[in-house]
């Protein structure tokens, strides 16, 4: 496969003397990495996108000296379309790291930006956190259709706290789609933590309707997780937006069961049960 990176930049001699920001990981070691992600194109493993975060330094220490050769190299595997499924890892890698390191983000992130209006709705997801304020996470909101990016780009928001991030939630308490609905109570919990309370039980009419079970999936992608979290996990999460509220918690996988039972949702009975063993603690 061809990119724009310069096979001469992969020269493991321009490597040597370099460092990366864990000692167990040789500089020399991120080359050998690109060149076989670059060979695989569409063929390449996530796994070896996971080598390369050695590059990221630990909050509050400055990018190694390996990061800031790897940076443009990894910004062109990234953006190549060729690349295929290892293109959402790498842009998550670069979003990582001009996170981490503000020297850099400087210097390349006007190069990443584009990837926020990629075709493609996992780079697109993957490279939320390279927006570079409030403002624009906003205008993509706007101009978003993909569920699984719309749901992303409101967790996002709800991060930032902002007044427009708390109208955008409020928007979306009224959407038909069940999992951004349930995204919005979720994420509005952290400013109004009795709003799930409110909104409980449209929540279980969602949660327990087996034919809704379907739109839950493939769509709501946590940070840090590389499978999408499925209508269970937000089974056991919506319990957790309970504590404050004892009596309701301790209700919740008896009002899971009686569900499972008139609907025959044998996954949700399986929940339930371990909900309910799980507060019996």
């Amino acid at each position: 496969m061809t990119t724009d990176i310069p096979l001469t930049a992969l020269d493991d001699a321009l490597w040597e003397g370099l460092e990366t920001a864990h000692w167990s990981s040789p500089a020399t070691m991120v080359p050998r990495v690109l060149h076989r992600l670059a060979l695989a194109g569409p063929d390449g493993r996530a796994e070896d996108c996971e080598l390369l975060h050695c590059l990221v330094p630990e909050p509050g220490l400055p990018a190694p000296s390996a990061a800031h050769v790897a940076l443009p190299l990894l910004l062109a595997l990234a953006t190549e379309p060729g690349m295929g499924a290892t293109r959402a890892p790498l842009t998550a890698l670069v979003a990582r790291l001009l996170r981490a390191a503000p020297d850099l983000a400087a210097r390349h992130r006007s190069g990443a930006l584009p990837l926020l209006a990629d075709p493609d709705p996992a780079v697109r997801r993957a490279a939320l956190p390279l927006a570079p304020d409030p403002a624009t996470l906003l205008g993509l909101w706007r101009t978003e259709d993909d569920p699984s990016v719309r749901l992303s780009l409101l967790l996002a928001l709800a991060a930032t706290g902002t007044t427009g991030a708390r109208a955008v939630l409020a928007e979306t308490l009224t959407e038909d789609h069940p999992a951004l609905y349930a995204a919005a109570v979720h994420a509005s919990a952290a400013f109004d933590p009795d709003l799930p309370v409110r909104h409980l039980g449209r929540l279980l009419t969602l949660l327990t309707d087996p034919a809704l079970r379907p739109r839950f999936a493939n769509v709501w992608y946590a940070p840090n997780r590389p499978d999408p979290l499925t209508r269970e996990h937000l089974l056991w999460a919506t319990y957790g937006l309970l504590d404050h509220r004892p009596d309701l918690q301790a209700a919740f996988p008896g009002e899971l069961l009686a569900a499972a039972e008139r609907t025959g949702d044998g996954a949700l009975r399986r929940e339930a049960v371990l909900l309910a063993r799980h507060h019996a603690g």
